[in-house]
């Protein structure tokens, strides 16, 4: 008990400073399990039970705002909800130390993406009409989907999600915003949909197999429910920009302790 409620004070803190920067902190939730000492069947699921909770706490305030392109979420969402799905099913047929080195490695990228904090712009763009490119208009913002080549990369992105208790809104927010030309704001409401959705059907894959903790998962979830409404309306004064980098830097050292355990074995 008293390491559980340790446990609920590290998520209430690791949510109330990620939802400051726009994120709900799920790329540190698997990492802090493990190095609790549950196993890597046991915090997946209950990192995707905390996500779920804390996506559809956020999920009203960016209702209200109108923010959610409801109708791209719809489109390039149910690969990844699907895969997710698949992947929280049969993570248990994959060997640990396999787990263990896809985690790095998205624990790499995701603290690198943080690290660089580059102006938001459509990496590429389509001029051509062409009928996998899906040209939308939200609220007077157009941007462009190339659908082939992002539901290939919403795909991969449930699999390792269900896999590895990790949405992947880290590397969908990129992807839209880089790849779409989504605006930032649009984009964090519209992965917040896509992300609690992902969360649940990784977390349903996982249930099927009883993975769940749910009593110290539920705990934990309204700890971490908590950190991030409060996060969310905390005015601080501390330079967004360079939280995030700071938070990257924490991301990076997380990965590197990682590495050197599997090395080490």
């Amino acid at each position: 008990m008293e390491q559980t409620l340790l446990l609920a004070a590290i998520f209430f803190a690791v949510s109330t400073f990620f939802s400051m920067i726009g994120m709900g902190g799920g790329i540190l939730y698997v990492p802090i399990l493990l190095f609790a000492g549950f196993t890597f069947e046991q915090a997946p699921a209950i990192s995707l039970l905390l996500i779920s909770a804390t996506s559809i706490a956020a999920l009203s305030t960016f209702w209200r705002n109108r923010k959610v392109d409801w109708k791209l979420a719809l489109v390039i969402d149910p690969p990844t909800d699907i895969m997710a799905f698949a992947g929280g099913y049969f993570s248990s047929l994959i060997p640990e130390p396999v787990l263990r080195s896809i985690l790095v490695g998205i624990l790499m990228v995701a603290g690198t993406l943080m690290l660089v904090n580059k102006a938001s712009k459509q990496a590429h763009t389509f001029d051509q009409d062409r009928w996998w490119l899906w040209h939308r208009n939200f609220h007077g913002t157009s941007y462009t989907v190339n659908l082939p080549l992002v539901l290939t990369a919403t795909a991969l992105i449930g699999v390792l999600s269900g896999m590895l208790g990790i949405t992947g809104g880290i590397i969908k927010l990129p992807l839209m915003v880089l790849l779409c030309g989504v605006p930032m704001d649009i984009a964090v409401a519209t992965s917040t949909v896509m992300v609690a959705v992902t969360a649940l059907s990784g977390l349903a894959g996982h249930a099927m197999n009883g993975q769940v903790d749910w009593r110290t998962g539920l705990v934990l979830a309204i700890a971490a429910v908590a950190g991030g409404l409060l996060g969310s309306r905390i005015s601080v004064s501390t330079n967004k920009a360079k939280l995030k980098q700071g938070f990257g830097v924490v991301v990076w050292l997380i990965a590197i302790r990682f590495l050197v355990q599997l090395i080490s074995r």
